[in-house]
């Protein structure tokens, strides 16, 4: 039996894997990477764009997971860890441009949101945040499922356009007209609501 025929029966169901950290198993850090461990890499990369930081974003992914549960029990193990993930590279990556421009896909992703959202100049200014990501989500929800993946692959987890159109079986080019038909449809839903962008 090769290595990878043992590493793939070593995978265990989301459940399995959260019922380990809830019962304080150490193990249950080493099932977490052999099966979501490339995918939270790639989550990493596409934002702080550097090997070594990606690894240490795993890292601390597994350390805020390990924190984190108990007392939280997630349901949707994956998109927990995503979450974690997603939320430390973007820490890491504010934390290395105050130093330096760095080349990454999170930053080209904000880039082309930047005329479809409205920025709201003031932190207190709540009510406006709130409203305009009930929206957003409001919009999320009317797209159709293929849109939806798109807009949440490219403005979420900032995948390249090349690896959403391998996903998805389209074209880059297509793909890149269809972020520009949701930019304009949700630019014009925020214009309608009131919010300029």
């Amino acid at each position: 039996m090769s290595d990878k025929t043992n590493k793939t029966a070593k995978v265990l169901p989301d459940e399995k894997i959260v019922q380990m950290y809830w019962d304080r198993n150490e193990k249950a850090i080493e099932a977490t990477d052999d099966k979501y461990g490339k995918y939270l890499y790639t989550i990493a990369y596409n934002i702080v764009h550097d090997t070594l930081d990606s690894e240490e974003c795993v890292n601390d992914t597994y350390l805020g997971t390990w924190n984190s549960i108990p007392p939280h029990r997630p349901n949707a193990f994956q998109a927990f860890l995503s979450k974690i993930a997603r939320n430390i590279a973007v820490d890491k990556y504010r934390e290395k441009k105050a130093d330096k421009r760095i080349p990454s896909e999170f930053l080209v992703s904000l880039n082309e949101l930047e005329g479809s959202i409205p920025v709201t100049p003031l932190p207190e200014e709540e009510t406006a945040i709130e409203e305009i990501a009930n929206i957003l989500n409001g919009f999320l929800r009317s797209l159709d499922a293929r849109d939806e993946f798109i807009f949440i692959c490219r403005y979420y987890y900032s995948d390249h356009i090349s690896n959403i159109a391998q996903m998805v079986g389209l074209s880059e080019s297509t793909v890149y007209r269809s972020l520009a038909d949701i930019r304009d449809r949700l630019r014009a839903l925020l214009e309608a609501e009131g919010h300029t962008v």
